[in-house]
């Protein structure tokens, strides 16, 4: 398990101990005047901040690498870290919910213009945050089953799904992204710092039901299945694997399954 399940988990997976989504965790680690000055500033720290940090990383790529990625990385693991859990690890945890809270999407914001719902607020109630800030103030409210249907459809079309704390180890987000996403831009394309963590997963391709259509491929977004042209067959690189399990929606022949990073030893330290 990740550092996060050994000191915030109690013996199980973190994200699955419902203490860390309560009022009590939150008041432990924030308050709400931070938590709005935040969340007010976000679209402007991810158009403007995040831009500016790229174009030092570029001038300055030896120190950048050496100075700036560490203390980046150290603080937003602190602050605003998501990490990577599989469709029916979220359906669990909006089982422990009676209401869910659709959310815009600030990264689509500041990526596309477009201003959709796809994220979820769960556990605590911060609509009376969400209310007073423009770029979160048009939610709406989903019942359990109505955000988990709302769920396997974004996986279907190929929506990672995450969660996100609000200074660790209280969770107050679950998001759906894709290469949109503004976490998946700052840590996979620009490489100015870690934002999000893999899962507690990684993919497995079963030799003998791939048929080798590579449907797959074209569906992950970390570089993580390939084509292995002399056995005609898909694989995958379980080092660059996120554990999403979105790929397993395009497989026809359930060829793909998940398998906890724990048990395979390539990759059990690797987050």
């Amino acid at each position: 398990m990740c550092e996060f399940c050994t000191k915030h988990g109690e013996g199980k997976k973190w994200y699955e101990n419902i203490a860390n989504y309560t009022e009590e965790v939150f008041s432990q680690v924030n308050s709400e005047r931070n938590a709005k000055a935040f969340l007010s500033r976000l679209y402007h720290s991810l158009k403007t901040d995040v831009e500016r940090a790229y174009t030092w990383k570029r001038r300055f790529p030896r120190i950048y690498g050496l100075i700036a990625y560490p203390l980046v990385a150290k603080h937003l693991k602190k602050t605003h870290f998501g990490q990577i859990v599989p469709m029916e690890d979220i359906e669990n945890i909006l089982g422990n919910f009676s209401s869910i809270v659709r959310l815009p999407c600030v990264c689509r914001k500041v990526t596309t213009g477009e201003n959709k719902r796809y994220c979820f607020g769960v556990g605590m109630d911060l609509t009376p945050l969400f209310k007073g800030i423009p770029d979160f103030s048009d939610f709406d409210r989903l019942p359990a089953a109505e955000a988990k249907a709302f769920i396997r459809q974004l996986d279907t079309e190929g929506n990672t799904h995450s969660v996100w704390t609000f200074n660790t180890p209280f969770i107050g987000a679950v998001c759906n992204c894709n290469r949109d996403c503004m976490a998946y831009r700052f840590q996979l394309q620009m490489k100015t710092g870690k934002a999000m963590w893999k899962g507690e997963y990684v993919a497995s391709i079963d030799p003998l039901k791939c048929s080798g259509c590579r449907e797959c491929i074209k569906r992950c977004y970390f570089g993580a299945v390939f084509y292995d042209r002399m056995n005609v067959k898909c694989l995958v690189n379980q080092k660059n694997c996120y554990g999403c399990g979105i790929c397993r929606a395009v497989c026809k022949n359930d060829a793909i399954a998940l398998l906890e990073r724990s048990a395979v030893p390539q990759v059990a330290k690797d987050w």
